[in-house]
């Protein structure tokens, strides 16, 4: 007898699934009433379920193929850039002792990315961060001079005219992080002046923000502080783990969840990602509002094809079902 050799889980078996959804067949096991098939969840390889042939014949706990969704949650996935003393690097945990550089050509390492489909680039003025001194102002006018795509800063911009002298290079969004903490009531005049083109960022450590480069930490809530921007019109809100940044140990899910659900400004995931099912694993929280994803190292070591993981997060994607199952699997 032939299985289709695809499934889906439906919510009543989720807890035994551990909330994935998509399975495909690696083969039969038993005979008579206690045949049984051995499944594969899709995008978690190393997961495994052995299901009797009676709960696959159930709709309302399995359904016959892979479902998607008609409209899937949009994510964007955005490369890094990392800027100190004008190179390309990366920090461990945002600790400036432990530098990597990747690359001493700002530009072209912008254009690849571009060339390689992202829609967006993510740049972070390290020295600014720090400092506040814009140390990188001439790299990051040569990258958006040079890129058609949108490209987005944070780092340092601590006040009106800084933002506001950035806007003016060419940076589709500016990001603010520290001031957002310190200065709210600018963060919102500003957002208002320019509408969708400022972004607050949260790095947070332990679920406590942090400011000025992750030297400081503060004793606001993440949760909280994303909360006192809802209606404001910020267009955004970056949400970076501190103890995951740069590690490329996965994203923290549960954090970026808690984010997403205190206010309806979508989130953009920042920290820990390394492979392609750390990607996908944000599929799961997309709906919530996660509406991208920002990538650094993982491209740079190749542990992430960028051009792949477009694909993988494209509308073709597998997504859960938006439909419940009805009538009865026969077989």
């Amino acid at each position: 007898m032939k299985w289709p050799q695809q499934w889906t889980a439906q919510p009543p078996v989720l807890g035994l699934t551990r909330g994935y959804r998509h399975f495909r067949v690696l083969g039969e096991i038993g005979k008579a009433k206690a045949r049984r098939l051995e499944l594969e969840a899709v995008l978690e390889r190393g997961f495994r379920l052995v299901v009797p042939l009676q709960a696959l014949r159930d709709r309302s706990l399995w359904q016959p193929g892979w479902q998607s969704l008609s409209r899937p949650a949009s994510m964007q996935i955005i490369p890094a850039i990392d800027l100190l003393d004008g190179h390309c690097v990366r920090l461990h945990q945002g600790d400036y002792g432990q530098v990597t550089r990747f690359n001493d050509d700002p530009v072209a390492q912008a254009l690849d990315w571009q060339r390689q489909g992202a829609e967006r680039l993510h740049l972070v003025d390290l020295d600014g961060a720090k400092t506040g001194q814009p140390v990188n102002d001439q790299a990051v006018k040569a990258i958006t001079s040079a890129l058609s795509i949108p490209v987005q800063l944070g780092g340092g911009v601590r006040s009106a005219e800084r933002a506001e002298e950035l806007l003016q290079c060419g940076l589709d969004r500016v990001i603010l992080g520290t001031v957002a903490i310190e200065k709210p009531e600018l963060v919102k005049e500003l957002a208002g002046r320019h509408p969708g083109k400022v972004v607050v960022g949260i790095d947070a450590k332990d679920g406590l923000v942090a400011t000025r480069g992750w030297v400081e930490t503060s004793t606001v809530q993440a949760t909280e502080l994303a909360k006192s921007f809802e209606g404001t019109g910020v267009a955004a809100i970056i949400s970076t783990d501190i103890a995951t940044d740069g590690t490329l140990a996965g994203p923290n899910i549960e954090a970026l969840r808690a984010m997403a659900e205190a206010s309806s400004i979508p989130v953009i995931a920042s920290g820990g990602i390394g492979t392609l099912e750390d990607i996908l694993s944000l599929l799961s929280i997309a709906p919530l509002g996660v509406s991208g994803v920002i990538v650094g190292r993982a491209l740079y070591d190749g542990t992430v094809d960028l051009a792949e993981a477009l694909q993988a997060i494209g509308p073709a994607r597998l997504q859960d079902a938006i439909n419940p199952p009805s009538g009865s699997i026969t077989v």
